[in-house]
């Protein structure tokens, strides 16, 4: 999944938020922050009691036109609802080879549910702590602040002959 948000800190000043994070005792976090503006994040949850699954989130923050910008990525998984629809289409697929005669790649297929679970339930729940956490620590919104908004709206080309509306 990939993100950007902005927010009224400078790079500095983000950079160094995300170090003093990331040397904080609670110990949840690990990655690296650099001065150029890049940093990564990595997290890591128990899945099906047993499992433990690590994401990580890489992230580069710039000035952009006066505006701080965040852009990043992390590995999103999948929310419960989609992986029951994935579970079942390949329980079915399974079932279908298996009816096929290809009783062995039906049986290999279902087998693979358990496995596909960890790094799609994993990243589901990682995925959202890294981003709450990069947006509470810089405090960095997916919407530009208010200020600025009203600035890029006085920026933005109108047409007359569209009503007022811009197209793109």
């Amino acid at each position: 999944m990939n993100f950007v948000y902005y927010s009224e800190k400078t790079v500095s000043q983000c950079m160094l938020a995300l170090n003093e994070r990331l040397h904080q005792k609670s110990g949840r976090l690990d990655g690296w922050v650099e001065k150029s503006g890049n940093f990564s994040l990595s997290t890591s949850t128990t899945v099906l009691r047993r499992f433990k699954r690590s994401t990580r989130l890489q992230g580069h923050v710039e000035k952009e036109n006066g505006i701080t910008v965040v852009r990043g990525y992390v590995s999103h998984g999948a929310d419960p609802q989609n992986r029951y629809i994935i579970y079942g289409i390949l329980v079915l697929l399974g079932v279908l080879l298996a009816l096929a005669g290809y009783l062995l790649f039906g049986l290999l297929l279902i087998g693979v549910i358990l496995p596909l679970n960890i790094p799609l339930e994993g990243d589901y729940i990682n995925s959202d702590t890294l981003t709450s956490e990069v947006q509470r620590t810089l405090k960095a919104k997916a919407t530009l602040p208010a200020a600025l908004r009203k600035t890029a709206k006085k920026d933005t080309p109108r047409s007359a002959n569209t009503g007022g509306k811009t197209y793109r």
